[in-house]
Parts: structure tokens; sequence; C-alpha cells
């Protein structure tokens, strides 16, 4: 797992409610916080360390010409084809029914942990492993601050009911800084529904104006075969695996790949477990 040193920036240095926010950022395992003096005199491998911006507007990380912020970007738009009845393909996949559990063994922002929430209810639980202190960090602190109803005013019908379903699921959402690895191997055999990982964003494509600043943040690894012989131990139901269409890793650690989506850039794979009940 990934330790986080940031430079600390408040927009506005008397304003209560930041300076709280602040402090509660400096709290979190894993994450040192620095000074703005020591910016341009404590460079990290030939680079400046990120700077964490606090402000009215919302918190996010500047990496050098990037920056990164939680959002809960396409999941608005899902969520309003989930409520009106439109398929989606990552719940196809993952299978989640009401009152399951739901570990993101690859949280990064977050959104695909949105859309188990929502489907899984207030009965559900969702938990979401990130390599990357300060990530794990800005994810937690956007869904709170969602969860709370602090999101965009809409006037569509469809997009307010959207928000107030993400708000609602965002409350049902729990944050792990970690390595997957390790706490899968301290999990309880067959204690969660279903385990699902997302390593994509370890290749990062330059188009991809979403997904790049991840990179500067996120864990390049490539997922391992002890890990996934781990999520099947931990899994009740299966594990599931996004990646490219084409990718190998399929065949690698021995998912079989779903049908559907011939015109994605994204593939599922599965390893179901043998007499899960789903």
């Amino acid at each position: 797992m990934t330790g986080s040193t940031v430079i600390l920036n408040i927009t506005h240095p008397k304003d209560p409610h930041l300076l709280k926010k602040s402090a509660w950022f400096s709290e979190q395992p894993g994450i040192t916080i620095l000074s703005r003096e020591k910016k341009h005199s404590e460079p990290r491998a030939g680079q400046l360390y990120p700077t964490l911006h606090i402000t009215r507007k919302g918190v996010f990380l500047e990496a050098g010409e990037n920056r990164i912020k939680f959002h809960p970007n396409m999941a608005i738009l899902r969520a309003i084809q989930l409520l009106r009845g439109e398929p989606d393909r990552f719940l196809k996949a993952v299978d989640l029914q009401e009152g399951d559990t739901f570990l993101d063994a690859t949280l990064g922002l977050g959104t695909d942990a949105l859309m188990a929430a929502f489907r899984v209810g207030a009965r559900g639980r969702v938990i979401g492993i990130e390599h990357s202190a300060i990530l794990a960090a800005l994810v937690q602190d956007g869904l709170t601050t969602l969860a709370q109803g602090n999101y965009p005013k809409a006037d569509n019908p469809d997009k307010i009911r959207a928000w107030l379903a993400l708000s609602d699921a965002a409350q049902h959402i729990h944050v792990q800084w970690g390595d997957h690895q390790e706490l899968l191997a301290q999990s309880l055999t067959s204690s969660i529904d279903v385990v699902y990982f997302d390593p994509m964003f370890r290749h990062t494509r330059d188009k991809s104006d979403s997904i790049r600043p991840l990179h500067q943040v996120s864990n390049p690894q490539a997922l391992t075969q002890e890990t996934v012989a781990e999520a099947f131990r931990v899994a009740r139901k299966r594990v599931i695996l996004k990646e490219r269409k084409g990718s190998q890793e399929f065949a690698r650690l021995g998912f079989f790949i779903e049908d559907g989506g011939k015109y994605s850039h994204v593939d599922y794979g599965m390893i179901r477990k043998e007499g899960a009940g789903d």
C-alpha cells in the first residue's frame, strides 16, 4: 500500500469548516501533510509533492498538470438509466442482489462502488479497498459529502431522483486504505458475496482525461494469482475482473469472459463459486 505526502493549501485559512476538513485529512492513516513552504524545497523522485487543495467549492489534489477530484462521474448517468429500467453491464456482471455484501478491491474514484451500493440497498454492505492513502481519503471525503446531500442542483426530475439515490448509496460504502491481498487474507472464508477487481487505470490511455491523473497516485502493480486465490476463498458467489477487451489478464488469472458488450472497449471476467446460490 502507498502512503502519501502532500502539500496542504487551505484557500480560506480562517474558515472553521475548511480547518476542520484539513484536520480530518491530516488524521487519516498513511497521509503526511507538509506546509506550503516546503512545496519547492523537498522534491520526491525529481518531482514536487502533490498539493491537496481544500476550498469552499470542494477538495482536489493537484499533481503536476493534473487534478484529481471525487465526482460520481458516469454514476449519475448510470443511475438515471437504472431508474428508467435500463440495464448496466457492471451490475449484470456482478449480479448483486438487495442485501448482498460487495468488495471493490481496487476502489479508484469509487464509481462502481456507488453503483453496487445503489443495487444492494440499505440492508447491503459495500467495502472499497484503495492502495493509495490520499486517494482513499479523497473518495471517503467525497462520499461523506454526497451522503450529506451536497450535490449539484438539478431541475430534471430524473436527475433529481438519481442524485437522491446516489446520496443514499454513498452512506453504505466503507473505504479502507490498504493492500487488497493483505486485507483479503485477513477476511473470513465466504464472508463476501462478490469480490471485484478493476485494475484498468494501471494502463492509462492518453485520451482518457478522467483516468489519466490517477496514474500518478494509483498502484501500478499487476493483479497476482495469489490475490485472486484469496478473493475466491473470501467470495461466496463470484469474483469479477474488469479489463480491456482482448486483455491476456483474463486467461493468465483464470477468468471466464462473460458475453456481451460487443461495442465496448472493456470486458468482464468471472470466476463463479460452485454451488453458489445466485
